[in-house]
């Protein structure tokens, strides 16, 4: 984005072409960094053809891997052998001639190869997501497709890869550009009625016709923003509040369900002063494991500390356990906790205090020992079934992150002014250009350009 002066006026134009610096040919490591069996260095640009030959001495044909010797061309020193690929443009990733070293994966060669690259003419190093933003910029992929490609990327559990892949599928950005063209038949309707305005005694014969148009769509957009909270959860993961008394067995619950001595487990009572964060993956979801400290009145400034973050880490938890255990007196969780969804759980249920089962203690929702591992798989299961009921996404049209929510918000108040009957023609046509806009913002065509150094900063250098 830049400005150009034309008859006194600055004019804001989106140049998609590359500036002085954007021309130049980039690469860099695709791979993961350290030590590995095989590094890929990719390089793209107007120069990779002539970076290819440099090295390996001639052009592999497009799309067929040559195996080859890469020669550093300044003193003809073997850096490594391995196979070259070409991808010219616009067949390849980013649109333009590109080109792929896959040699084994030494932090020497890697390292070699790289400098070496970065001494011939025209070519640098390659920004973070940089390759992603040319495939952009040239029309490979579409901003809603980058943003998955990112959550791809950092994807953790199956479902965060399934999520990812749904939204790259470009069924967001057909769908999307169905409702644009259905928009802009109803713009053009309107603007017949307002050019014969003058001539026409009846009332406007694309008011009805836009109505319809703008409630499909609307019926439409609502599922999206409906399941956006589902979908941020697979994203960030839920959270499950482990909390209770002191000394109740919630740090040896942590310890037990993830398998490995995360928290300190003591006899002595408010040995947790602090949150104990631990992401698992649970059947796919991602769940975040919260161990809190003991709730209790304590003279203990350091313990009330504790107690506070745990009540306030509250207000964002999916899910509480609420621990007492068994055979010792029942402790009511605080009120904080009251409006959370919660389950009672009994612990310490070793075999010598079976028959103090909890019969009458119907509010339980299940008794655990963490000695014996009674009913540990069954409480496991329990909360796999209930991070699969919150994250539960239907339909392949996803709206993954807050930008994506903002522009359907947007489009859908524009949509709902379009349709009032009382407002003038010239209104109604603008309302329709501005559901148009947030629509085409959606897919990254137009008013994106301050969001996108925030997006590919979190892409690594290669992609």
């Amino acid at each position: 984005m830049f400005h150009v002066k034309h008859g006194g006026e600055h004019k804001r134009v989106w140049w998609m072409a590359y500036s002085l610096e954007d021309r130049s040919t980039i690469f860099a490591l695709a791979s993961g960094l350290g030590k590995a069996a095989i590094a890929v260095i990719r390089v793209s640009g107007p120069s990779s053809a002539r970076a290819i030959k440099a090295l390996i001495g001639q052009l592999p044909l497009p799309r067929q891997a040559l195996y080859r010797k890469i020669i550093d061309p300044d003193d003809l020193r073997i850096i490594d052998s391995g196979l070259v690929l070409w991808f010219p443009g616009p067949n390849s990733f980013t649109g333009e001639d590109s080109g792929e070293f896959q040699v084994h994966g030494s932090l020497s060669v890697v390292s070699l190869l790289l400098k070496v690259l970065g001494r011939i003419p025209g070519l640098r190093l390659a920004k973070p997501g940089e390759f992603a933003r040319r495939a952009l910029e040239n029309g490979k992929l579409d901003l809603v497709a980058i943003e998955a490609l990112g959550d791809l990327i950092e994807a953790e559990t199956e479902q965060q890869r399934r999520l990812a892949i749904d939204q790259a599928g470009g069924h967001l950005q057909e769908t999307v550009e169905h409702w644009r063209n259905d928009l802009l038949d109803a713009l053009v309707m309107v603007e017949c009625d307002l050019d014969f305005s003058d001539e026409m005694d009846a009332p406007p014969a694309s008011r009805p016709k836009v109505r319809v148009k703008c409630d499909e769509i609307l019926r439409s957009l609502a599922p999206l923003t409906a399941e956006s909270f589902q979908v941020e959860r697979i994203k960030e993961g839920m959270t499950v509040l482990i909390a209770g008394p002191p000394n109740a067995g919630k740090s040896t619950l942590l310890n037990a369900i993830t398998r490995r001595d995360v928290a300190i487990v003591s006899e002595r009572a408010g040995t947790t002063r602090d949150l104990i964060e631990v992401r698992l993956d649970l059947g796919g979801f991602p769940v975040n494991l919260v161990d809190t400290a003991g709730i209790r009145e304590s003279d203990d400034p350091i313990e009330r500390e504790g107690v506070q973050r745990a009540l306030k880490k509250s207000a964002v938890a999916d899910l509480v356990l609420w621990l007492n255990p068994i055979g010792e007196p029942r402790h009511s969780p605080p009120r904080e906790l009251t409006d959370r969804p919660l389950w009672c759980v009994l612990t310490k249920a070793d075999e010598d205090l079976e028959s103090q089962t909890s019969a009458t203690m119907v509010d339980v929702q299940i008794e655990i020992s963490a000695k014996n591992g009674r009913n540990l798989d069954m409480l496991i299961k329990e909360l796999e079934v209930y991070a699969r009921h919150a994250m539960f996404v239907e339909g392949s049209l996803i709206v993954s992150n807050e930008r994506q929510r903002s522009a359907i918000c947007s489009a859908e108040v524009a949509l709902r002014a379009a349709m009032d009957e009382t407002a003038p023609l010239e209104i109604i046509a603008e309302d329709l250009r501005r559901a148009c806009f947030f629509l085409e913002s959606l897919i990254g065509r137009v008013g994106v350009e301050d969001v996108l150094e925030r997006i590919f900063s979190r892409f690594c250098i290669g992609k």
